[in-house]
Formats: C-alpha cells, sequence, structure tokens
C-alpha cells in the first residue's frame, strides 16, 4: 500500500524568521512619543491612529514610518500634529 501522507519541512528550530532587522529602542521610543502627542491632541486612539497612518506627498511611506525613522522626521510630523490640532479648534 501506498501512503498518501505529504511530507513537510520540519518547523524552524528558531521560531519566526525575521526578513527586516528588529526595531532598535530609539526608533519605539519615537512612535511612542509622536503616537502619544497624536492620541492627546488629536481626540483619541483612532484619530491618532488614522492620522499617523496616512501617507503624505511629502513624505515616503506613512507617517508613522518617517517619524520613526529620524530625529528629523519625527519633528516634522509632530509638527504636522500640533498645525492639525490646532486647525481644529
Amino acid at each position: 500500500m501506498t501512503s498518501n501522507r505529504v511530507v513537510r519541512d520540519p518547523p524552524s528550530r528558531c521560531g519566526r524568521q525575521w526578513t527586516n532587522p528588529p526595531r532598535s529602542s530609539v526608533q519605539w521610543k519615537r512612535r511612542s512619543e509622536v503616537y502619544g502627542l497624536a492620541f492627546h491632541l488629536l481626540g483619541g486612539a483612532r484619530p491618532a491612529s488614522h492620522f499617523l497612518g496616512a501617507h503624505d506627498a511629502a513624505f515616503p511611506g506613512t507617517l508613522l514610518s518617517v517619524a520613526m525613522g529620524s530625529a528629523h522626521g519625527q519633528l516634522m510630523v509632530s509638527k504636522l500634529v500640533r498645525r492639525l490640532a490646532s486647525q481644529s479648534f
């Protein structure tokens, strides 16, 4: 008799194989700071996530990725958050 079972490769011993290196603590700190600012000034989690997940023609990628990329990017996104918050009042 012939078995119809499919032989698969065993799972990796290391678990998930990362395609990109893990983000540094500096990037996570930038993310936390810019998200906290957006959360407080824009009125909660949903507006903050919507704003930071948006693409802007002036920046490559999402605003959150720009803020996490460098200190200058964080400054630029923080200015945009403050500008948007001041216009809404």
